[in-house]
């Protein structure tokens, strides 16, 4: 999908406006009362307002950068920058990102750069901008089990219902795990079954599970499956990558042969992204629940942010482990945490406004673009706004449950465990150290955030020896990450 933008610049003559006057993008359904369910960001300008705004998630990326007597807004970061937005780090929003690898509410790498809030509305006129956005909020509310459970299959249903494909060109990606299969036998009660489930296989450390327990559920429905092999590109993989997520996380370069499929077949796909937070008990833990409890942020941000200084000092020179030094990022994390604090899952809610919002939705919203329609039915505002009411007692093991007894004819098929870590070839290793090191050296001269001779040398022994611990220390995604952005940046 080609970058969107609109760059309007004041001068003697008037407004200058430059690129699309009007952008949408999104999966939003319409609803009777005039209101849009789903998710989308779009702006127009009419020659003399631009008027931008967004859902209430935030997830579908808007960035923006207002100078004086200029505005750009871009669906891309890379474009913004194209357009001469100022690019100085934003040293604790990047203090932030390479120790979780995710930036926080309306973050991004460039200070002058940021992202709309969910809800944004945001008015440019005569060289003045005005933003305003919030979140949704819940109230706790306690219920029995069995009406959670129902309440869970009865409002997915309804969410699938206003979502049903509007052609039978559709294919679903489908995975071991519960939010795909839950999507899968929804749309098969509701007679709208895809041409092909579709599932992509995992590089090495991450195990092929899926790809195992996708084929019993299509095997079931006698549904043609589609396993895409790993691809073998690399760095190529995760520079295009980074571009389609704007630089906003590390992850997800395992995805592109997926999405390329989606790309090239699929005039509507089906995306997972939402709750998953809330139902599953990854990050919930009793000492975080009490941290939060006795209001501990800022010892709760110790815990989330976790230890990797030793390696971050040998990867990063002096100067810029002081400016993204974890004092800052303990203090911009601490002050995330707390906007929680009310929440009735607060864990939960934190992870969703930063990780979910800011991570995990460049995948859907991001490599997917290309895809005219991705539907999240997780993100229906009443399914949403029911399950984020609960208390992470009552969420424990819901979306078990409630797959176990909408679905009691698919019970026999196993859900993904997180297995035991396939060890990478050292073929593998040694061809992705062996480019990472040559991206490296073919910038040697150019002003770093790296110890590049400290990188280098390091590399060098993961292209001789083959093994991960001379590879995995590096954290060789950031490196990639930063170094391209380092690029972008002198361009």
């Amino acid at each position: 999908m080609k970058p969107a933008f609109l760059h309007l610049k004041c001068g003697p003559d008037g407004i200058k406006a430059e690129g699309d006057t009007s952008y949408y993008h999104g999966n939003a359904v319409e609803q009777d009362d005039g209101t849009r369910n789903g998710v989308y960001a779009e702006w127009s300008w009419d020659g003399a307002t631009l008027h931008a705004s967004n859902c209430r998630y935030g997830m579908s990326p808007l960035f923006y950068y207002c100078g004086k007597n200029e505005f750009c807004i871009s669906n891309s970061i890379p474009k913004i920058i194209e357009r001469g937005a100022p690019i100085d780090w934003d040293d604790d929003a990047m203090a932030v990102f390479i120790r979780r690898h995710s930036f926080l509410g309306e973050d991004t790498p460039f200070k002058k750069i940021r992202t709309t809030p969910p809800s944004a509305k945001l008015i440019w006129q005569n060289g003045q901008m005005t933003i305003k956005g919030h979140r949704p909020t819940s109230k706790l509310q306690h219920l029995k089990r069995s009406t959670i459970i129902e309440g869970v299959i009865e409002l997915f249903s309804s969410s699938i219902k206003r979502r049903l494909p509007e052609s039978e060109n559709f294919y679903l990606p489908l995975t071991g795990g519960k939010d795909s299969r839950h999507i899968l036998l929804e749309l098969a009660r509701q007679s709208s079954l895809p041409k092909a489930c579709v599932t992509a296989s995992f590089p090495p450390p991450f195990t092929n599970q899926d790809s195992e327990i996708a084929s019993l559920l299509a095997k079931k429905l006698d549904l043609p499956h589609v396993i895409i092999p790993p691809s073998d590109r690399g760095l190529i993989d995760e520079e295009r990558k980074n571009l389609h997520t704007n630089f906003c996380t590390i992850d997800h370069g395992w995805a592109l042969p997926l999405t390329q499929f989606l790309q090239a077949n699929a005039s509507e796909s089906y995306d997972g992204l939402g709750l998953d937070v809330y139902f599953s008990t990854m990050w919930h833990s009793e000492k975080r629940a009490a941290l939060y409890n006795e209001g501990s942020f800022k010892k709760l941000a110790e815990d989330f942010l976790g230890d990797s200084e030793n390696a971050l000092s040998l990867i990063f020179t002096p100067e810029i482990i002081q400016r993204f030094s974890r004092r800052k990022a303990l203090q911009r994390l601490t002050e995330e945490i707390e906007l929680h604090a009310d929440a009735p899952h607060p864990i939960a809610a934190f992870q969703f406004w930063s990780r979910t919002r800011r991570n995990t939705a460049t995948f859907t919203f991001g490599l997917q673009n290309s895809v005219p329609k991705v539907h999240t039915p997780y993100l229906d505002h009443e399914l949403f706004d029911f399950v984020t009411a609960l208390s992470p007692d009552e969420n424990f093991a819901i979306h078990t449950d409630a797959l176990l007894a909408a679905y009691p004819e698919f019970s026999s098929a196993p859900f993904v465990t997180s297995g035991v870590p396939n060890r990478p070839s050292s073929w593998r290793i040694r061809q992705m150290s062996l480019s990472l090191l040559s991206e490296l050296l073919s910038r040697s001269k150019t002003p770093s955030a790296m110890r590049s001779l400290s990188v280098a040398a390091r590399l060098t022994k993961g292209c001789f020896s083959g093994n991960s611990a001379d590879y995995d220390w590096l954290q060789p995604l950031l490196v990639f990450h930063l170094k391209q952005l380092e690029n972008l940046r002198s361009i």
